[in-house]
């Protein structure tokens, strides 16, 4: 039977869930979750996603994520891969690291996404890792960042402290503690009853927000693609706009291209940029500033930013 296609559209919001193969644990082999955390700031850049929540446990993730490019499905695929080479090459494993498809459940803004940031938060304490008083101890989690006076750039906790009447501060902040804490439910029936809420079906929303979601993928054209044709061809225009832009900043032209080395330093650079900023691919990038094979386009790239850190 063929996958059904991910629902995405610009400005979705997700309740993403991945477990490791055979459940096994990722993210407890040496600094596995540090690495993981990293790759996800690191695609939360490059598509422009925004975290509203997210916690990494032994063997899963969940994510209370934003798609203001409805890029859901490239940005995953990133991720996971990205990932799943970093650690295969870390353990010296091979195959795949995630157990089959991740899950994505559509969240209504609001009160559902406020609910469902409360669950991601209080997993670790679900899980009885540690007390809720400690939930600010748990460094793999969007909860303590949340706390200091500078938010990581993919951070948002505007939009959940907003719906509980709070100011978007450190004040907020510690008054949403206090509500979170009126969250915790010890009752193994209660658990299981969060957990078909927030992990099974499609979307977690009101029936109504349902229903219009529903009448409103009849008209969308990239809610029912798998990263199809015409996602891909707004992608490349986007990395063409980047690199226009860039040429232009620097005074290069297309003759520069070229005509300069293969490896010039500000090829090198902009590669840097596109990688950073861009989902494009090393072979789309070798192709367009003529940088020969795909793989020195990684080991370019790889290079500074090793001497950039």
């Amino acid at each position: 039977m063929a996958r059904k296609p991910r629902i995405q559209y610009p400005g979705a919001l997700y309740h993403v869930i991945s477990r490791g193969n055979y459940r096994k644990d990722l993210f407890t082999v040496g600094k596995t979750g540090t690495q993981f955390e990293k790759a996800l700031f690191e695609v939360c850049e490059r598509c422009e996603w925004v975290l509203h929540a997210y916690v990494i446990m032994s063997n899963h993730y969940h994510l209370a994520l934003e798609t203001p490019k409805g890029n859901l499905v490239e940005g995953m695929r990133w991720l996971q891969g990205t990932f799943g080479n970093r650690f295969n090459k870390f353990t010296g494993e091979r195959g795949h690291v995630f157990q089959g498809r991740y899950k994505a459940l559509l969240v209504e803004p609001g009160r559902s996404l406020l609910n469902l940031v409360n669950y991601i938060h209080l997993n670790p304490v679900r899980a009885k890792l540690l007390p809720l008083d400690d939930l600010k101890n748990y460094a793999l989690s969007s909860y303590p960042k949340y706390f200091k006076k500078i938010l990581n750039a993919p951070l948002k906790r505007k939009d959940f402290l907003s719906e509980t009447g709070l100011p978007d501060s450190l004040t907020g902040i510690r008054q949403y503690a206090k509500k979170l804490a009126l969250q915790e439910e010890a009752d193994p029936k209660k658990k299981e009853e969060l957990h078909k809420k927030y992990i099974r079906g499609w979307a977690i929303a009101s029936e109504a927000y349902k229903k219009q979601l529903h009448k409103d993928f009849e008209k969308m054209v990239v809610a029912k693609d798998w990263g199809g044709r015409e996602l891909q061809e707004l992608n490349k225009l986007s990395y063409e706009k980047l690199v226009t832009s860039w040429l232009k900043k620097h005074r290069k032209t297309e003759d520069h291209i070229q005509k300069d080395l293969k490896s010039a330093v500000w090829k090198i650079e902009l590669a840097c940029e596109l990688r950073k900023k861009t989902s494009a691919t090393n072979p789309w990038i070798a192709n367009r500033l003529n940088m020969g094979d795909p793989s020195h386009v990684s080991r370019h790239v790889n290079t500074m930013s090793n001497i950039k850190v």
